[in-house]
């Protein structure tokens, strides 16, 4: 046989396999595309919840409410120090007629308690916006030990409000989810390479007396080989492509409702990484039946 045409006839042959043994073939390829399916859309949720987090830790920043009777020497000095602290980025001071202001615009939509209310009870504050987030309780605690804190505001505790509390844990879940569903998906893995490589064994078993008479004629080990190898290569292949399927699915429809009902959120995903998750799918698939394909090979085609 011609080199060239060789590949060719491993393919025809991998087709032809996988045709004669539909329902196991169908199985290896459920369950592959399940697989890469959870594993996708771990990665996808991953790839959404970095997009977001790392937004939301550029907005995060410590404020401190100060007392209506502190003192503006004692405030300026405040910030200055404040300044000149190396985890701070850049402070701003907002007014008690500020802070209205901003109280007002966030409530336009409900005048009746705008018009409840008498006064000004809103204090003055100082946002203080940092280099790196993740510095967030070191300028607290440097605050909390600031001479003459009790001076600018009424309660630490109270008047010194932060985020990164809430943000650690929501990552802590995130990270714990994120490992149950990798673990998962890699047992799910595992069964594909099972499936497939049962697959493949079995149509070793059903053509063991072709296989006997090709030896025989003289074919290569390889020969014989490729297309059993093919084979689970295909059945990999075309569980890839039905899970890209599903998480492109998820990726239009479910992020776009979701973005459609929650828009303060601000959800989104590169495209760039989306397209390497893609190429990682396909290269996944391949190689979860190429796997199987080299177990039942090595397990029960001793030629």
């Amino acid at each position: 046989m011609d080199m060239a045409t060789r590949p060719f006839y491993f393919m025809r042959e991998a087709i032809e396999n996988m045709r004669k043994n539909f329902a196991m073939s169908s199985a290896a390829i459920s369950t592959t595309a399940l697989s890469l399916f959870l594993v996708g859309i771990f990665l996808l949720m991953f790839f959404v919840w970095s997009s977001f987090a790392v937004e939301t830790l550029s907005k995060l920043e410590v404020e401190v409410f100060l007392k209506d009777s502190a003192a503006p020497k004692q405030v300026q000095n405040f910030q200055n120090k404040i300044l000149s602290w190396n985890e701070v980025k850049t402070i701003k001071y907002v007014s008690k007629e500020e802070a209205l202001d901003i109280f007002k615009e966030k409530l336009k939509d409900n005048p009746g308690i705008l018009q409840a209310m008498t006064g000004n009870p809103l204090p003055s504050s100082i946002r203080i916006f940092l280099k790196d987030p993740h510095q967030t309780k070191t300028v607290v605690n440097k605050i909390n030990n600031y001479t003459g804190l009790n001076e600018l505001v009424e309660d630490p505790k109270v008047d010194i409000k932060y985020g990164a509390d809430y943000i650690e844990k929501l990552f802590s879940v995130i990270k714990m989810i994120g490992w149950m569903g990798l673990s998962a998906a890699a047992l799910l893995c595992f069964a594909s390479i099972i499936l497939v490589s049962n697959t493949i064994r079995l149509n070793i078993f059903a053509r063991r007396k072709e296989v006997a008479i090709m030896r025989l004629v003289g074919a290569s080990k390889w020969f014989v080989r490729w297309p059993f190898l093919f084979e689970g290569m295909f059945q990999g292949l075309i569980g890839s492509l039905v899970a890209i399927g599903l998480v492109y699915f998820v990726k239009v429809w479910a992020l776009r409702k979701v973005v459609e009902t929650i828009p303060f959120l601000n959800l989104s995903i590169n495209e760039a990484l989306f397209l390497r998750l893609i190429l990682g799918m396909v290269l996944g698939g391949v190689l979860i039946g190429a796997t199987g394909s080299v177990i039942a090979l090595r397990r029960f085609l001793k030629v």
